[in-house]
């Protein structure tokens, strides 16, 4: 019984080191994520019925560093959601780290960290307001 539970113990150390000690997976390059940013907007777009983006500048990153910024509003939300998921997307902000009055829910892919943002929007034009960025890279 004891050599039982040092030998799992043993398997199970050595599986620890093996994942420590792989390469990490690197993060792609810019122009990978705005690549995979436009085809997963365009995506998430045709989902909700809209064919127009906004690029937007984002001034957000350290100088030195850009990212892409992709910004649209939708009446649509039902399968917003659901369509990030299906994207590979997961939650990692619920709309309580926000505001109280704003359902928010921001989305990211663990592969490309690429972030989605979904703020339903209330009063006069309800809807939905859906921003889409890369995390920050450095330039030249």
């Amino acid at each position: 019984m004891c050599a039982r539970r040092h030998a799992f113990s043993m398997v199970l150390l050595c599986a620890a080191v093996m994942t420590a000690c792989s390469e990490a997976a690197e993060p792609p390059t810019i122009e990978a994520a705005v690549e995979q940013l436009s085809s997963d907007a365009d995506d998430l777009l045709g989902a909700a019925g809209l064919a127009t983006v906004e690029t937007v500048e984002d001034g957000s990153c350290v100088p030195g560093q850009v990212r892409a910024l992709l910004r649209a509003e939708s009446d649509a939300s039902a399968s917003l959601l659901a369509r990030l998921h299906a994207l590979g997307y997961a939650e990692v902000v619920d709309d309580l780290d926000f505001r109280e009055d704003q359902d928010v829910s921001v989305l990211r892919h663990p592969e490309t960290l690429l972030t989605f943002e979904l703020t339903v929007l209330v009063g006069e034009q309800p809807g939905v307001r859906i921003v889409g960025k890369t995390t920050c890279y450095a330039t030249g």
